[in-house]
C-alpha cells in the first residue's frame, strides 16, 4: 500500500511541475513596467538619487509589453531608446520616445532576440546609458523559485505520509 501511496505522490509532484510550466507557457508576454529617471549630467536611475551611467540594467522577457515612466530630472530634453543594433544612435526598429523634458509613459513590446542590448538617451548618448536584457520567455527566474518550492513542499510531504504509514504498520 506504501509503494501505491509513493507513486501517486511523485505522479502528482510530477503533474505539479508539467502544470506550472504550462501555465507560464499560456500565459505568454507579461507587462513590466519601469520608472528611470534621467539628467543629462548624471544619467539614468530607477531612484531620483541613483542616477548614473551606466544606468540600472532592465531586464525583460522576449515579447514583453515593456511600460516605462521617464523623468527628466534637470528639464532638459531627452528622448529615450533602446538599440537592438548596439548603436548611439537610434535605428530603424528601436524603440524610441518622443522628446520629453518632463514626465512621460513610454510603451513598447520587447524584442524577440534574446540579447542584451544598450539603451540610451538620444540628445545625451554619452552621458545617459544603460543595459536593456532581453531572455527567453520562462528565462526571468522569478518564476523558478516558485514552482521549486512548492515541488519541496509537496515532496516533503509525500515523505512524511509515508514514514509515519510505516510507523502505523
Amino acid at each position: 500500500m506504501g509503494s501505491k501511496l509513493l507513486f501517486a505522490v511523485m505522479l502528482a509532484i510530477f503533474l505539479v511541475g508539467v502544470a506550472a510550466t504550462q501555465i507560464r507557457g499560456v500565459k505568454g508576454a507579461t507587462t513590466r513596467s519601469f520608472t528611470l529617471y534621467g539628467s543629462s549630467g548624471g544619467g539614468w536611475g530607477f531612484t531620483a538619487g541613483s542616477i548614473s551611467s551606466p544606468g540600472p540594467t532592465i531586464e525583460v522577457e522576449q515579447g514583453d509589453t515593456v511600460n516605462l515612466t521617464l523623468t527628466s530630472q534637470d528639464g532638459s530634453p531627452h528622448r529615450f531608446f533602446v538599440s537592438y543594433t548596439n548603436s548611439s544612435s537610434p535605428s530603424v526598429g528601436d524603440p524610441q520616445s518622443p522628446d520629453f523634458s518632463g514626465t512621460i509613459s513610454f510603451q513598447f513590446v520587447a524584442s524577440n532576440t534574446n540579447a542584451t542590448y544598450k539603451y540610451f538617451c538620444a540628445i545625451h548618448p554619452i552621458m545617459m546609458w544603460g543595459y536593456f536584457g532581453v531572455f527567453p520567455t520562462g528565462g526571468i527566474p522569478e518564476f523558478q523559485p516558485l514552482v521549486m518550492l512548492s515541488l519541496l513542499v509537496i515532496g516533503t510531504l509525500a515523505i512524511a505520509l509515508v514514514c509515519k504509514r510505516k510507523q502505523v504498520v
